[in-house]
């Protein structure tokens, strides 16, 4: 039965046929060589000399030219197949999205696995043709040289390897989905762990959490023994009934060699072709765990692919966002859950195009919710949430993007350098070295970065680590600059600045002339009292809204309560 994985894993071998039908032909001839071996033994044997010794030769120089091209052809195939899945899971897990279930989402290191066990696809397939050639070749040639010999043994082997693979895919499949959820469990635990190894180290948990990756490795391996418990005792069986097939055959051999209907030459060359069946059995029964597994890990992969596809594009509202430099923003009755909690209860603020809004509250309130809804992280349960008068439901979330720059909280930093770091953010390149400075200079990263010898060469670092905390948080406020959209979302942007930086860096930011529409979650009374208006958040709503002046003057008023518990900071 054909099934998706079977149809994911077709689409990636189609660009490799016309390689794959050429190492075919040279499978074909150096099995075909393979076959010739035992008549060629035949005849040095029975008739020897010089001649038909150099022709053997001949013949046996052509089949291993042909398994070179043969081998040269299918593994190159095979990394260029591991390139082309690695290339389209690489995109897709870029899609994914928050609201993914950690099911769909996989590890890094498990998708990595399942890749490489579907690049092995193609070996496998080499060898299911060349065992296959064998069995057909073997079973031609046994027959040729003695039916009688042939007539006892075939049936036996031939239907004794169909039960053992019958039973073997079955058992197979089980094991192999165990095997890969279990691995899965302990990879994600390792990646995170070491994704934070900082944690680890400081809290001195490295013992603890290495006994704990040790257990769940002890889950794999356990899985993996039973598995290899009932390959072994199939083994046993297959060989132990091979072997006294042999010693059968070696038996009625002797007697037919004895009566004069076979020649010692024709016995040799009977068992040569029947060793060739053999084999080409046992490899066959032995290669369908690694099929399974293998479709069992292009299943994942396609199932991996097609639930980080993004949703599908709408033309007609994608047009009017195009080319303007502020859009308004309004959230209307939101309703948010996330797991069993409710997060937004009610949420609903408007902000006029180039507004700039500081949403303040105690950390949960559901600020940076708010604001991750805007980019169409999560789904609402009801409400609406709109930007320049269109439903970021109704949008792609590509053109959502487009339209909305953000600066997280956790500034992490994509680039070699500081100019790549901040052209990760611009919308199209090239980027001019001056967009590059004038960003810079807007998010108060210009002088810092001048300081360095390097200057906007200078490195930042897998993921910022040479840069400080504030130094960070700047650069990456310069990237979401650069993308010059008409929504500009800032959580907590001065966390990580001191106080003067942070005035400096809001009367930059919130100081322009021409800005978008900004809404900031922030704790920073710098930034607080910069924006046009204040939006107090409390326990997923809206509970007061207006001008810092008027709302601060209100003692008994939730922003002015926030402030006298000390949440609010100058920087």
């Amino acid at each position: 039965m054909i099934t998706d994985a079977d149809v994911w894993l077709a689409r990636h071998l189609q660009p490799e046929v016309p390689r794959l039908c050429l190492g075919a032909g040279a499978l074909v001839l150096s099995s075909f060589v393979n076959f010739r071996t035992g008549a060629q033994l035949k005849t040095a044997i029975e008739e020897g000399g010089k001649s038909s010794a150099v022709r053997s030769l001949m013949l046996f120089g052509l089949g291993a030219a042909a398994g070179c091209v043969r081998t040269i052809i299918f593994d190159s195939a095979s990394e260029r197949l591991r390139a082309s899945m690695s290339v389209q899971v690489f995109a897709a897990k870029l899609l994914e999205e928050p609201s993914q279930s950690p099911e769909e989402r996989g590890s890094v290191a498990a998708m990595d696995s399942d890749v490489a066990l579907c690049a092995d696809f193609i070996l496998k397939i080499q060898n299911v043709a060349r065992f296959t050639s064998s069995i057909v070749g073997g079973t031609v040639a046994m027959f040729r040289a003695s039916w009688k010999l042939s007539a006892a043994v075939w049936p036996l082997l031939v239907l004794g390897a169909l039960h053992g693979a019958r039973a073997g895919a079955k058992r197979s499949m089980k094991s192999a989905q165990s095997l890969a959820q279990a691995r899965e469990d302990a990879l994600s635990f390792a990646e995170e762990r070491l994704q934070h190894s900082d944690l680890v180290r400081w809290f001195c948990r490295a013992e603890e959490e290495a006994k704990a990756f040790h257990v769940k490795c002890e889950k794999s391996v356990a899985v993996a023994t039973s598995s290899a418990r009932k390959r072994g005792v199939a083994h046993f069986v297959l060989d132990w009934a091979s072997k006294g097939v042999l010693l059968g055959l070696s038996s009625l051999g002797s007697q037919l060699v004895a009566r004069g209907e076979l020649t010692a030459g024709q016995l040799t060359s009977y068992f040569f072709h029947a060793t060739f069946l053999g084999l080409g059995l046992y490899g066959l029964v032995g290669l369908v765990p690694e099929i399974v597994a293998a479709r069992a890990a292009a299943m994942r992969l396609s199932n991996s692919t097609k639930a980080a596809k993004a949703k599908a594009n709408t033309a007609e509202t994608s047009t009017l966002l195009q080319g303007e430099r502020a859009l308004p923003i309004n959230f209307k009755n939101v309703h948010f859950r996330y797991s069993d909690q409710e997060v937004l209860q009610g949420f609903s603020l408007q902000l006029a195009a180039g507004e700039t809004c500081a949403l303040v509250g105690a950390s949960g309130c559901g600020k940076t919710t708010a604001l991750r809804l805007l980019l169409g992280d999560f789904h609402i349960s009801s409400g609406e949430v709109c930007i320049g008068g269109s439903n970021v439901g109704t949008l792609s979330l590509k053109e959502l993007r487009h339209m909305v720059s953000v600066a997280p909280q956790a500034a992490a930093l994509l680039g070699s350098s500081v100019t790549e770091a901040i052209k990760f953010g611009a919308k199209s390149n090239p980027v001019s070295a001056e967009s590059v400075e004038d960003a810079a200079k807007a998010a108060s990263a210009h002088s810092f970065v001048k300081s360095r010898p390097q200057g906007y060469d200078a490195p930042v670092g897998r993921g910022g680590e040479l840069l400080s905390g504030g130094e960070r948080q700047r650069v990456a406020l310069a990237r979401a600059l650069i993308r010059d959209a008409p929504v500009l979302l800032l959580d907590e942007p001065t966390s990580g600045l001191d106080a003067n930086t942070a005035a400096s860096l809001a009367e930059a930011v919130l100081g322009r002339t021409s800005r978008p529409t900004t809404l900031i979650a922030t704790h920073s009374l710098a930034l607080i009292r910069s924006c046009d208006t204040v939006a107090v958040v409390s326990k997923g709503q809206v509970v007061q809204r207006g001008r810092f002046a008027d709302l601060i003057s209100d003692a008994s008023g939730q922003l002015a309560q926030i402030a006298r518990s000390g949440e609010l900071q100058e920087a």
